[in-house]
């Protein structure tokens, strides 16, 4: 989906993967991140967001939290990170970074819930009067006072499957009824997911989807209820195209993520977008079986756009862009051990040739290796740094296990190279 427009903006990220990878220096199954372009799309998000006066909250798992990206884009704007599980809490708190909003798109568990509000984060999201109560009771132990955000839908809002949950428009007054005895938690936002989405014409365009409305009329019954609504938090493809739109239409928080690494729908079909793809996935040709080429797997994920994949196979970058090879999307896999590609495509492959593809993905929920690059554009030296495996463990080029603790260190000095 992305290769044509990293071709055209930024072929020195294809050069440095097909480089580094027939060097035996980065393995198959790797996002490969160039930092460079992530400084400078969160720039863009969050000048665009100030010019609007909103607050910014970093959605991070679709680069399945790397401190790297996460720490390059909170020193460069942004604002504070959404943990949307307890799996974004925990690496929040491994590599030191402030929470801005947790809950959302899932309630953290009541045995977590003591350790998020340690944690202080600025608002947690909640589906039910269950998980109030625990965040109250873990805010009293604490001696803390959290303030929480209402989940809202109305009948014909839309969400996606099996992310349903939060409260009707008519739950709110008994809800908030119990709120007011407790002593620890206040209500002070909501939120409705998603609340900006594209049409499905070849045009993209983005609209606004009913949530919108459905949120102010939330807010209405809530002030009218004698409860302060400070944030009217609107995710969902948040960008800095997008950002006018939501601030019009009563936004107080947007939650950017893939905008961050360029993988909005705008990066894959318009190539005006101010934020660049920042990011390719590399594997590497395993096998032949019946004249289809098979390479390593681990980083599927399946979008509606993935029957219009492709990849860019060979030793080097100047033969691979004239190697375009399509991959078999029709192959539906439970695990995806591997990456097949189009049988006529196989002849033009061969075992070790690096396979270089770019499409809309949530890393968190593939099992590849992450490695964040500086110095692609050329005014730094260029450096690999650690590597990460999917839970978020960093490893050297010896696949030796490294500290947070070095990982940070690593971090703030590249932090400082980009002031």
């Amino acid at each position: 989906m992305y290769l044509n427009n990293i071709m055209r903006n930024n072929p020195q990220l294809l050069e440095t993967i097909f480089d580094n990878h027939q060097k035996g220096l980065i393995p198959p199954n790797t996002w490969v991140i160039d930092l460079d372009t992530i400084v400078k799309n969160a720039r863009i998000l969050s000048n665009k967001a100030k010019e609007l006066g909103l607050r910014t909250y970093l959605m991070s798992k679709q680069h399945n939290r790397n401190p790297y990206i996460n720490k390059l884009a909170l020193a460069n704007g942004l604002e504070k990170l959404v943990a949307v599980d307890m799996q974004g809490v925990l690496s929040a708190r491994r590599y030191n970074m402030a929470l801005g909003h947790a809950g959302h798109l899932n309630q953290i568990p009541k045995q977590f819930i003591p350790l998020l509000i340690s944690m202080k984060p600025e608002i947690v999201t909640v589906y039910n009067l269950d998980h109030a109560q625990w965040i109250n009771d873990a805010a009293g132990e604490l001696n803390l006072h959290q303030e929480i955000m209402l989940r809202i839908y109305d009948q014909g809002d839309v969400c996606f499957d099996g992310q349903e949950g939060g409260f009707s428009l008519s739950e709110i007054p008994s809800f908030v009824e119990s709120i007011n005895l407790l002593k620890n938690v206040s209500i002070t936002g909501v939120t409705a997911f998603p609340c900006v989405t594209y049409n499905e014409r070849a045009d993209e365009k983005v609209t606004l989807t009913s949530n919108i409305k459905t949120l102010h009329k939330a807010v209405k019954i809530l002030r009218d209820l004698g409860q302060n609504i400070t944030q009217i938090n609107t995710p969902g493809n948040t960008a800095s195209s997008t950002m006018s739109l939501l601030k019009e239409n009563g936004s107080t928080h947007v939650e950017p993520g893939n905008s961050l690494i360029g993988t909005t729908p705008d990066n894959a079909f318009h190539s005006d977008t101010k934020e660049k793809t920042a990011f390719a996935y590399v594997t590497e040709i395993s096998h032949f079986y019946d004249g289809t080429a098979f390479a390593y797997g681990g980083g599927v994920y399946h979008t509606n756009y993935s029957d219009k994949i492709y990849g860019l196979v060979g030793t080097n970058y100047n033969d691979a862009k004239n190697n375009k090879i399509d991959y078999d999307f029709d192959i539906v896999q439970d695990i995806d051990y591997h990456m097949q590609l189009k049988p006529s495509d196989g002849q033009r492959c061969k075992v070790g040739d690096s396979a270089v593809f770019a499409y809309r993905t949530q890393m968190h929920m593939t099992r590849s290796y992450v490695l964040p690059i500086s110095g692609i554009s050329g005014k730094r030296d260029l450096k690999l740094h650690y590597l990460f495996d999917n839970a978020n463990n960093a490893f050297d080029s010896n696949y030796d296990s490294v500290s947070p603790e070095l990982v940070c260190r690593d971090i703030d000095q590249l932090i400082q190279s980009y002031a």
